[in-house]
Formats: structure tokens, sequence, C-alpha cells
């Protein structure tokens, strides 16, 4: 194939399929470089409560291309940047007052409101982290407590999904064998195949997933059927995430992150490191389960969790709790299965990085066809904590 018919073909690509292609090309040398800085600047997400286009600038863009494209940049993430060490010393800087100058230019560069410099905060650590309301409402209103207070009187008898997240949304079908449904046109070479169906079209923190190795381990049968989200929370995005719907956490479950050589499933994203992540089992009240699985960033994005604000066994659980100490708590099932939670409740908070958050959700919960629509045109959509996305079936 020659250039000029190359580049006739990229015109009818989505934004996103453009990318996976011109990675390509760039790598075998069909196609210059500057093409891929073109296709960085173009627009990939809709913001949902507008329905603009609009283009984001993503942090150190470049440092992450050269590091994930270059056989140096590539050797620097695998001897110094997914070390243990480097994210010690990133995060003693990032906690320590010394980092407080850094919050008043990243304010500006990002575009936040001018509201959040009122509060003091003791790092830019705390300030990445820091605590906001949130209010349950409906689909692409503001976060205000005036549309959480009209909202409540809307949805008596319905059963509202709440985006647990801010940030950018990806919206994809799971069939009934458990594979990912992709939007046309972005299947991996050979999709001809049943087999490669399953893969992911994009990366989630570098690496490609299907359900199988996000979990380690087979796609649940509840999930047939259903739906997967994923949330990419960019840095100036709330790293704080809730509970998308009332119900209980019946168990929780910790993949360490590792190193690997270069993947075949992973052959446009030349990636060394599997992130660490953190999988919720949830019962959601009318809705059934659900998987929620939190992916810490490569560099420092540690997640922490809370379990749930209310037991509901006895007090000798409770008791058990205390005395058996919180890291064999969480290893233990039996008393796992002792917290419920509320819509909105906070669920946990990631700290320094950009993250990601995927959720699984079964049959039950019909998600808004907008989502699979940008997703289909090779948008993100952009959307804010709390808002309603979805509901369960009545």
């Amino acid at each position: 194939m020659g250039k000029e018919s190359i580049k006739k073909d990229l015109m009818q690509k989505t934004p996103i399929q453009k990318m996976l292609i011109e990675k390509t090309l760039i790598q075998k040398k069909l196609m210059p470089h500057d093409s891929m800085q073109k296709h960085q600047n173009a627009p990939s997400i809709i913001e949902r409560k507008t329905g603009r286009l609009i283009q984001e600038e993503e942090y150190g863009q470049k440092a992450i291309y050269f590091l994930y494209h270059h056989f140096l940049g590539r050797l620097l993430l695998k001897m110094i940047f997914v070390r243990p060490y480097f994210s010690f010393l990133r995060g003693l800087y990032y906690n320590s007052f010394l980092s407080k100058k850094e919050i008043v230019p990243f304010v500006e560069k990002y575009g936040l409101s001018k509201e959040l410099l009122k509060k003091k905060y003791q790092s830019f650590g705390a300030f990445f982290s820091r605590k906001e309301a949130v209010y349950l409402r409906e689909a692409g209103k503001e976060n205000t407590k005036e549309n959480g207070e009209a909202w409540k009187e809307k949805i008596q008898g319905k059963l509202p999904f709440y985006a647990s997240a801010s940030g950018k949304v990806l919206a994809y079908k799971i069939d009934e064998e458990g594979r990912i449904i992709l939007p046309p046109g972005v299947q991996k070479e050979g999709a001809g195949k049943k087999e490669n169906f399953h893969f992911l079209p994009l990366e989630i923190k570098g690496n490609f997933y299907s359900i199988e190795k996000i979990l380690r381990a087979p796609c649940p049968e509840f999930l047939k059927g259903g739906t997967l989200l994923i949330f990419r929370l960019s840095l100036p995005d709330y790293h704080r995430y809730i509970f998308p719907a009332e119900g209980k956490l019946l168990r929780t479950k910790k993949i360490k992150g590792r190193l690997d050589s270069v993947r075949k499933e992973a052959a446009h994203f030349k990636a060394f490191s599997e992130n660490k992540r953190e999988v919720s089992l949830l019962e959601l009240t009318g809705m059934g389960k659900i998987l929620h699985v939190e992916v810490g960033a490569m560099l420092v994005g540690h997640i922490h969790n809370h379990m749930g604000s209310k037991l509901f066994s006895d007090k000798g659980a409770q008791n058990k709790r205390k005395n058996l100490g919180e890291k064999t708590y969480k290893s233990d099932r039996r008393y796992q299965q002792a917290f419920r939670f509320t819509a909105g409740e906070e669920k946990g908070y990631f700290s320094l990085g950009g993250s990601t958050i995927v959720e699984m959700l079964n049959e039950k919960i019909v998600i808004d066809e907008d989502l699979f629509e940008n997703t289909k045109k090779g948008l993100e959509t952009k959307l804010e904590i709390g808002e309603r996305i979805g509901y369960g079936k009545v």
C-alpha cells in the first residue's frame, strides 16, 4: 500500500482509529512522526453538558510518548521510573510544604475554579486529593446543592446509576461470552477471527486489556450481556470517587503491578508496566452485582479505598474487626461482607497522578445511549462525578 492510499484510508477513520494506525505506521517508518503530533492536537473529547468538542492538554504528553515508544525511553522506564524508590522520592516532594508553590500555576494552567485557592493546603498532594461536596443529579447538570435537591423529587420508584468519578468515559457492550464488543472498524488485526474480538481498542495506562487480564480471572457469568465503562481521570480532574448506587460491598481483591517484557497484545504500545489495581465486588440494591476496579497511575497514583460506612452484622463482627486489624480484616471474606453504602457515598481516592476506573456492569443496568454513540465515533465523553449516566431496570 502506497503513502497516498494510506492517507486516503486514514481520512475515513475516527480519531481513535487514526491514533492506533498512525502509531504503527510511524514505527514502521511509513509515516513521518509529525503526523502523530497533528493527531494529538485534534479534539477527541465531547463535553456532555455542553455538547462541545474539546481538546485536552495532557500533562507530560511528549514525555510519556518518549517513554513508551523509544528504546532509550523504555530503558529509562524500566530502570528508573517504575521503581518504588522513584515513586517514594516524588511522593516526598509533593507531600511536603515545598510543593505548595505548584498549586497556583496548576489551577491557572488547567483553568480550574479560583475558588479552590481560597482554602489553604499544606502541600500539592493535599490539594490534589482534596475533598469536595458531591450532589447526585440528572445527566449534564452542574454539581450544585440546588440541582441535587431538585433531583431527589424526580427519582421516586426509579433506580438511577451515577458516574463514579469525574473524567473522560468510554462505553462498551459485553457479549454473551464475556467478550468486549468493539465499535465497527477498531478491531485489531485479524479481527475476523472470534478470538480477537475481546481485546480493548485502547490501552489502560499503557497496556491493552481484556476482562480476563483486568481481573486475572475468567469473566464472571453475571457480567455477560452487560456493559464495560472506562473512566479516565487526568491530572486536573477531581480524584475522589463514589459508589454509583446504594448497595453493599461483598469482596475486595488487590492486584499488584508488575514489570513485564513487551506483550504481543500491546503491539502498538511498547509498555513494560502492568498497573496495580483494586477490584471490588458490589451488590447494588435492585440492580445486582457489578465489579468496580481502580487502576493506579504508573509513576505515583496510589489507591486509597474506604470499606463503606455501615456495618450490618452484629457487634461481635465489629469487635473482631478491631481485634484482627485492618490487614487481616481485608483478607478475610467472612468479615468483608459487613458493609453497606449509600448512593454517592465516597468509596475512596487517588493520590498524585492520573488514574483510571473500570466498571463492569450486569445487563440489568442500562447506560445512556449517548455514551455508546460517542465511543463509536472515537470520542470520549467528559462528565462529572455524581451525574446520572443510566438506570437499573425496574
